[in-house]
């Protein structure tokens, strides 16, 4: 971002009295309802979550095997909505897993605007919520897109969580807010911070042809999280998962952490693509 741009921007923020405008622009907050029909081919429960203050969020749920411990929670990215996210979860149904999307504040209907703050209170009212579901001792895995691995390392850098996968996340907002405005955004998400503070296994996958988040932000978040973390690469993928193909290999991650395997993890993987293990 030259200089001149900064300044434009900055003056822009000036004008309009505050941050907000800015965050507009990064979380490009849809505020209409869901119809999740629309997105699903087999619709989940609706699921009502309260946050710590006092926000009634809606997201999903498919119910998983009785008994079994595992619960897997979607984080959607920026400018999406639970409905999006409910479609990509839907491939990580089936397996036995419980699946819950997670919804924020001020997307898809819900009240409020988003904050970093306020995605991170919402992410740990929908761990409570797992835990209510499938008991204490529950498996809870946190998978996010996008902005949405950003919300899932955060919360999982305060809150005990089993395991994390990142699907096209950012290493900190500044080398990927659009229009160069993260150097000014109040809210900066940096993953870095976080992923040092996170102690649970943390399985990374990443397109070469993601126009959003490059291969150095990448090396840089794998090389922030603790061991054990991988880093898988795909040849000409791009920023939006595709989760008929990665469906499986994130709940490959989840099995391999189970089992203690994740050290191993994934076992195989298509022609060209690679992983990093440390």
């Amino acid at each position: 971002m030259n200089g001149k741009m900064t300044g434009v921007i900055a003056a822009t923020l000036m004008l309009s009295g505050c941050a907000s405008a800015v965050r507009e622009q990064v979380y490009k907050a849809d505020p209409t309802p869901v119809s999740i029909a629309q997105w699903t081919r087999t619709a989940p429960q609706t699921l009502p979550v309260q946050t710590a203050d006092g926000l009634a969020l809606t997201g999903y749920y498919w119910p998983g095997d009785p008994g079994d411990r595992d619960v897997i929670l979607f984080f959607h990215g920026r400018g999406s909505n639970q409905g999006v996210a409910a479609r990509y979860a839907e491939h990580l149904t089936g397996r036995g897993d419980h699946v819950i999307v997670v919804s924020y504040r001020g997307f898809g209907g819900n009240p409020g605007s988003p904050t970093q703050a306020g995605l991170m209170i919402d992410g740990r009212a929908f761990v409570a919520r797992a835990r209510a579901i499938a008991g204490a001792d529950a498996h809870v895995f946190l998978v996010g897109h996008s902005l949405g691995g950003a919300v899932a390392l955060h919360v999982a850098a305060t809150v005990p969580v089993t395991g994390v996968v990142t699907l096209s996340t950012f290493d900190t907002l500044a080398q990927s807010a659009p229009g160069g405005v993260g150097a000014l955004l109040p809210d900066k998400w940096n993953n870095l911070d976080a992923a040092t503070k996170i102690h649970a296994p943390l399985a990374m996958i990443l397109g070469t042809a993601d126009d959003r988040v490059d291969a150095a932000q990448g090396d840089a978040l794998f090389a922030a999280a603790h061991s054990p973390a991988a880093l898988v690469t795909a040849p000409g993928a791009g920023h939006n998962p595709d989760m008929a193909q990665l469906g499986p290999l994130v709940s490959a991650a989840v099995e391999a952490v189970d089992s203690g395997t994740m050290a191993s993890w994934p076992t195989a993987l298509p022609q060209g693509w690679s992983v990093r293990r440390k």
